[in-house]
């Protein structure tokens, strides 16, 4: 009678979930977390480690700059396994297969150098390599090679000075006292224009387009002109100029004149500056002193008739360019 009981009892239970849609509910949700479980046994294909070896470098270059040799590169952006390169470094830098340095690498992806200095002209061809390494000490491939043969420069320029004039910033310079004959040009740049440098032969240059009023500074560099590369020779040598134009003409020469019943005309010779903007003429009754102007404005020809003239005058004549400077008067002519 219990068992019969029992299950009459589990029979009724059982009608009345079914027809009670809230437990059934109830029912779903307990056995959704089994379902879940039963998922998890299967497991997916597994995933390849990540190789954080570095690339090597591709594009390792070299050049003599006087008597250093130059080594420049691009750091690799990513490692072997195309993952970022986060964590790199060091470059170390080997010649003839020699170690010779070991550099700090400034950020992955950018472009770096490195100055070897000291490097003389004997010895033969010198081959380059770099290796990249990681904070935890992995290392790239060996980069790609590149030599060099450094051969003899030129020197530094001496007596560099710098002129500001006629509307122009003249240098001039005498050639290197080492190796002149090698000096076969000389590369100019100026401090605000770094970018355009410009070559010259001869040991004179001159800027007509600066910009008025500023500070500027010039180097000159030689160069020695081979039949595959132009090297650079040892310098910069610098000068530094304010660009404003504190020289005068240059003093105003043959002054003479020529009498008339009432006047005289005053002539002498035409200066030739490019930025001339006229001459003053004086007079006086004395060779030495007391010259008073004979016009309140400037000459603008070299030449003067003097209405007022007489005998026994003394004439001088100076000459002033258009930033106001001018030069010393002319030797005192007597007029007869």
């Amino acid at each position: 009678m219990r068992i019969g009981n029992g299950t009459q009892e589990a029979q009724e239970a059982q009608k009345e979930s079914q027809s009670n849609p809230f437990l059934c509910f109830l029912c779903f949700l307990c056995s959704v977390p089994l379902l879940l479980l039963a998922g998890c046994g299967k497991v997916g294909d597994p995933l390849p480690p990540f190789i954080r070896i570095p690339d090597a470098v591709k594009d390792l270059g070299a050049t003599q700059n006087g008597q250093s040799i130059v080594l420049t590169w691009t750091n690799p952006p990513r490692n072997v396994d195309g993952s970022a390169a986060t964590n790199l470094a060091h470059v170390q830098i080997r010649m003839n297969d020699s170690p010779v340095a070991t550099v700090n690498i400034n950020a992955a992806g950018r472009a770096q150098s490195y100055v070897i200095p000291g490097v003389q002209a004997a010895g033969g061809p010198r081959t380059f390599t770099v290796l990249v390494d990681t904070t935890q000490g992995k290392v790239s491939r060996i980069s790609n090679a590149v030599s060099i043969i450094p051969v003899e420069v030129p020197g530094e320029v001496t007596r560099l000075t710098a002129t500001v004039d006629q509307r122009r910033i003249t240098l001039v310079w005498d050639k290197p006292l080492d190796h002149p004959e090698l000096a076969d040009a000389y590369v100019v740049t100026r401090s605000d224009t770094p970018a355009e440098s410009e070559t010259v032969s001869d040991t004179r240059y001159e800027d007509s387009s600066y910009p008025a009023g500023k500070m500027l500074t010039y180097q000159v560099t030689p160069v020695r002109r081979l039949s595959d590369r132009t090297v650079t020779g040892v310098g910069p040598k610098a000068v530094t100029v304010p660009a404003e134009d504190k020289t005068p003409p240059q003093v105003p020469t043959g002054l003479d004149f020529a009498q008339s019943d009432t006047a005289a005309f005053v002539t002498w010779n035409a200066n030739t500056e490019a930025d001339l903007a006229g001459y003053r003429l004086f007079r006086s009754g004395r060779s030495d002193s007391d010259f008073k102007p004979v016009s309140e404005r400037l000459i603008p020809t070299n030449g003067f008739y003097d209405q007022t003239y007489r005998p026994e005058l003394y004439y001088a004549v100076s000459a002033v360019d258009e930033f106001g400077n001018e030069s010393a008067m002319s030797a005192p002519f007597r007029a007869k």
